[in-house]
């Protein structure tokens, strides 16, 4: 499959690195409009070719759909995006779903902006 998303945003509304039990690690850059939808999603990783396979999946299965619809995303719906991994790597996509909760989660508890107008 090929990596796509991988990188960083600029400015992201959030960021957050996971390092799993098997010691793959995966930072997921999120960019939020509205403080509801997943408008942009990039991740970077270190570790192996299932966990760069699981972060393109997820970025792409979160991009457009809202905070709630995110934190629904399974290891299953990985698994379907990407067609299957060999089982020795099945800890992957949840590395990919633990790192995006966590970077929801993150998110949520971050102080809300407010908008200033001129008067």
């Amino acid at each position: 499959m090929e990596k796509v998303n991988v990188g960083v945003i600029e400015n992201p509304d959030v960021s957050l690195a996971y390092t799993g039990p098997c010691g793959d690690t995966m930072k997921l850059c999120l960019k939020i409009s509205n403080d509801t939808v997943i408008e942009d999603a990039k991740f970077q990783y270190l570790g192996c070719p299932a966990a760069a396979s699981s972060g393109s999946a997820i970025t792409r299965i979160a991009k457009g759909k809202t905070l709630e619809e995110a934190k629904k995303i399974t290891e299953q719906d990985i698994l379907h995006e990407l067609g299957g991994l060999p089982e020795a790597k099945l800890h992957c996509p949840k590395l990919a779903v633990i790192t995006l909760q966590k970077a929801i989660t993150t998110y949520e508890k971050l102080p809300k902006k407010t908008m200033v107008t001129a008067k």
